[in-house]
Order: C-alpha cells, then sequence, then structure tokens
C-alpha cells in the first residue's frame, strides 16, 4: 500500500499538468462563439465538358472560350466551442460569375453548336458552404493542431446562351462532398499563424481540396484583423462530363471572439 502512494501521487500531478496545459491555450481561445467575416478576392480558371448521348462535348476554357471574368466575394464564418478543443464550424462563400464574349473556335457544349465568332453569355449563380467538427488533439500555451471531420457542398446553376440563335443550356449542381484535413494555429504574442487543409479524393470520379494560411494580428483577446490566401480545387468526372476549377487568392477580415 505504501509503493502505490507514490505511484498515484504521480499519476496525479501528471493528469494535474495535462488539465493545466490545456486550460494555458492562448486567451483568445477561451471562446463559446467566434465569428469571421472575410473578404476574398480570388482568381478563377477551369475546364468543363457537357456532353449528351453519343454526342460529346468539347473541353471548354472558362476564360478563354467563355470570357469569365474575376469577381470579389467574401465568406463568413462561424465556429461553437462546446468544450475546449470541441468545435463545431460553418461558412458560406457566395459565387456569382459572368461571361459574355466572342467565340474564338467552334465548340459543342451539351445539345448546342457554338461557331467561331458566335456572341457567347454565361452567368453562373450559387453558392459554397461547408459543416465540420473539429477535435483539437494537441492544445497548449502556444496554440494548437486537431483533426477535422465535415463536408462541403456547392450549390450552383449555370446557362450558356448563344445569344443570336438564342439557344441556351441549363445545369444546376447540388454536390455534397465528405472531407478530411487538420488545422494548426501557432500564437507569438499579439500575432498568430493559421494553416489547414482539408479535402478529399475519390479515384477518377473526382476531387476537393482546399488550402487555407492566415496571419492574424490580435488587437484583444476577443478582436483580431485577419490577412491571408485561400485555394479551392475541384475535380469532377461522369462518363463523357467532366470539370476542373480552381479558385485561389488573397483575404482579409476581422475575427470576434465571445
Amino acid at each position: 500500500m505504501t509503493g502505490r502512494i507514490p505511484v498515484l501521487a504521480l499519476t496525479l500531478a501528471g493528469l494535474s499538468a495535462l488539465a493545466a496545459a490545456q486550460e494555458a491555450l492562448p486567451p483568445p481561445e477561451h471562446f463559446g462563439l467566434r465569428l469571421e467575416y472575410r473578404e476574398y478576392r480570388p482568381t478563377f480558371t477551369g475546364d468543363i465538358r457537357k456532353s449528351t448521348g453519343s454526342r460529346v462535348g468539347t473541353l471548354v476554357d472558362l476564360v478563354d472560350d467563355l470570357g469569365i471574368e474575376d469577381q470579389r466575394t467574401f465568406e463568413v464564418r462561424g465556429t461553437i466551442q462546446f468544450r475546449l478543443g470541441h468545435r463545431l464550424r460553418g461558412s458560406y462563400t457566395p459565387l456569382e460569375y459572368d461571361g459574355d464574349t466572342e467565340a474564338g473556335r467552334d465548340f459543342k457544349y451539351g445539345d448546342t453548336d457554338f461557331d467561331r465568332f458566335d456572341r457567347v453569355r454565361t452567368t453562373i449563380r450559387g453558392g459554397y458552404y461547408s459543416g465540420m467538427y473539429e477535435w483539437d488533439f494537441v492544445k497548449g500555451p502556444r496554440g494548437y493542431l486537431g483533426g477535422l471531420l465535415g463536408a462541403k457542398f456547392f450549390d450552383i446553376d449555370s446557362t450558356l446562351v448563344e445569344v443570336e440563335k438564342n439557344e441556351r443550356e441549363q445545369d444546376t449542381t447540388r454536390a455534397p462532398i465528405p472531407v478530411l484535413g487538420v488545422t494548426a494555429r501557432v500564437y507569438a504574442g499579439r500575432v498568430s499563424l493559421e494553416g489547414e487543409i482539408a479535402g478529399m479524393t475519390i479515384g477518377k470520379r473526382g476531387s476537393l481540396w482546399e488550402f487555407d494560411t492566415s496571419l492574424r494580428v490580435h488587437l484583444s483577446d476577443r478582436l483580431a484583423a485577419q490577412g491571408g490566401y485561400r485555394r479551392l480545387s475541384l475535380r469532377a468526372e461522369e462518363s463523357d462530363d467532366e470539370g476542373d476549377l480552381l479558385f485561389s487568392g488573397f483575404t482579409f477580415g476581422l475575427e470576434i471572439s465571445l
């Protein structure tokens, strides 16, 4: 019995030290609700193909063939921390793009033939959503390292119009995609650096990967200014249809923790 007392004391001391280390997270990480708004200035590039029956469509470049122009957008994020290091996260990014150009070549898209010099008008409207569970399995006074499990969801309506013939191709995409990832944030005084990567590959059918990094200046324990870079790539293929899209650009905004 006497020999067990030191062992018990050491065990309790170790558990206490571990609990103290986890409680010693930087003050901004002790929150119940976190809200963030980011301006996003992405470059949008990619290729798409739409086929019908035995008719195989042309691989169409969004910029060169459709004249899609880059647009500023934004992202809103919300995080609920129901237990230290256990968080539910959600985000939303609106997507709104237009193209109005003269076709530089003949191409087929769906049932419509677009000839060289035809006027082509394109609209893309929708949103990009995410819902994630985050578990920070390493926590300490310098920050945390955690795992991510959840899904990302595209909800997009697109229209291509051959203006002279008034022929159009309309498509709706509703694509929930399960993802896994890792996230980390490191603090150095009033500055923190965050990095995150999440995604999933489903063989030839496609993949989604998102990389995000941010530098924050913490004006207080509850308010931080953010600047960073975000890259989102999506590839999908089904039969003779395919799409390969890339959004990449800088972000800046504010983070509020309550």
